[in-house]
Parts: structure tokens; C-alpha cells; sequence
């Protein structure tokens, strides 16, 4: 399976909207911070977006109480980005220390943006959290059979066609698994040289022995395109490499734990 495949979903299927997601329903008791003065990125205060997250730990605040914080990357209240719209993309005007930690100050993160805000600290937006190198886009030279990904790898009927492009999971390799894992746009023997998806943009998953995977798939060239919509998001090896996707054609960074 793929590591972290949430990004996958993040590039494919919408979740839920940032943007009013919600009221504070986990209060802790309200804490005393030392905090710093707010600094801006920018000289004239403008925006300036940082890319998409996932996962990253997030710090609400009610009228400038701290009242949630959870560093749990699996507690769904954290910042889970798993939808490609422009008011998903992590935007800040700055940044401030609390407590003797740099974090960014999330921009409109929820509708009543004079009552809460939300913080993230400010490491989670570096190299160390921006590494996409465990995925590499793929051609299929010549037809191959796909097993489902699934615990008993079953042979369903899927297949890749000639000239489809899939997104390899480089963990599978690197561990030597049974199966290579992939992902392509394809459902039932409808592949996605057809250019079909579901009704929910989503991609699915099969697997392939190593010896069909050598023999019959290739890496695919810096700017080809594995498409994770009806083509308004996309990775190439290019983008991959430097830790991203594009949306509506503009390169982002992709920051997740």
C-alpha cells in the first residue's frame, strides 16, 4: 500500500472544504502562552502561499486563548488537506513565536476569522517534511495484467494498456515487496488512456509482479503527466522531485508527516 495515502486522495477525491470546517468541538482548559509580536513575510503584508499539508499539527486559538492543540497525525482535527482547490492552499501573512516555537499564522482558516485562529508550526514547512522521492511516474510499454490491491491481491480483471501512465510506489521497490504497488486512473479494464475516472476523481490501486513491472514499464519522461483529475492537478517526475504537484498549471509544494 502506499505510504501516506492520504496525499494520493489529497490529489483526487474532496474531502472537505477548509474554509468553515467547522466549530471547535475538543476544548481543553485555556493555557497561558508567552508569545512573540507577529512578524510579516512581506514588506507590503501580502499573502504568500506556502503549498499544500497534510497531517500537520495545528493550534487553534478563541479570542487569543489558546484552546486546541493536538499533535496526534491521525486526529482528523489536525490540518488535513485532501482537496486541490485554491482556498485549501496553506496562505499566511506571517508568522509568530509561541512558547519559544516559530509557527505560521494560518490565513482564514475558519469563516469567523476575528473570533479563531490557527497556527502550525513553522518546521513542518521545510525539506525534511516536503520529500516526495517514494513516488516516480511510469509508462506501460505493452499490455499487462493488474492485480487488485487488495489483502489477497486478487486477479479481478483489471489490466494497464499500452501507453498508460502510473504512479509507482518507490517503497515497494526499495523493500523488495511481492507486488510492485501502483495507482492508475483505471477501473474494470478501462484504463486510463480512455481518460475515465469516477465520480470522484479517484484513482485505484494494482499491483504488479516485479518481472511484469521490469519487463513491460518504464520511467517516464520529466514532464509527463500522471493526471489525478480530469486535468486540472497533475505530478510529473519533474514535479516530484521537487516535492510538489500542479493545480491549474501553477507548481505547489506538498508538506506532510
Amino acid at each position: 500500500m502506499f505510504k501516506n495515502n492520504k496525499i494520493i486522495k489529497l490529489l483526487t477525491a474532496a474531502a472537505f472544504t477548509v474554509v468553515g470546517i467547522g466549530t471547535v468541538n475538543t476544548i481543553s482548559n485555556t493555557s497561558t502562552v508567552q508569545a512573540s509580536s507577529f512578524h510579516y513575510l512581506r514588506k507590503d503584508h501580502k499573502l504568500v502561499t506556502l503549498g499544500y499539508g497534510e497531517n500537520l499539527p495545528i493550534r487553534i486559538y478563541q479570542n487569543g486563548k489558546h484552546i486546541y492543540a493536538n499533535d496526534d497525525p491521525k486526529d482528523p482535527d489536525n490540518y488535513t488537506d485532501n482537496d486541490t482547490t485554491d482556498v485549501n492552499l496553506i496562505k499566511t501573512h506571517g508568522w509568530k513565536y509561541i512558547n519559544g516555537i516559530k509557527y505560521y499564522k494560518l490565513y482564514n482558516y475558519y469563516e469567523d476569522s476575528k473570533t479563531f485562529s490557527a497556527y502550525i508550526p513553522a518546521k513542518y514547512f521545510t525539506k525534511k517534511y516536503n520529500d516526495m522521492s517514494y513516488l516516480t511516474v511510469y509508462r506501460v510499454n505493452s499490455k499487462i495484467k493488474a492485480l487488485s490491491d487488495d489483502m489477497d491481491n486478487t486477479d479481478d480483471g483489471m489490466w494497464y494498456g499500452k501507453g498508460d501512465i502510473i504512479l509507482v510506489n518507490n517503497f515497494s521497490l526499495w523493500n523488495h515487496d511481492k507486488y510492485v504497488d501502483t495507482i492508475s486512473p483505471m477501473q474494470d479494464g478501462k484504463h486510463n488512456a480512455d481518460g475515465w475516472f469516477t465520480p470522484q476523481e479517484a484513482n485505484f490501486g494494482g499491483e504488479l509482479t516485479h518481472e511484469d513491472f521490469k519487463n513491460h514499464c518504464s520511467k517516464a519522461s520529466a514532464n509527463t503527466k500522471f493526471l489525478l483529475n480530469h486535468g486540472e492537478d497533475w505530478y510529473t517526475n519533474s514535479s516530484l522531485a521537487r516535492g510538489g504537484m500542479y493545480h491549474k498549471g501553477h507548481f505547489y509544494k506538498v508538506y506532510s508527516r
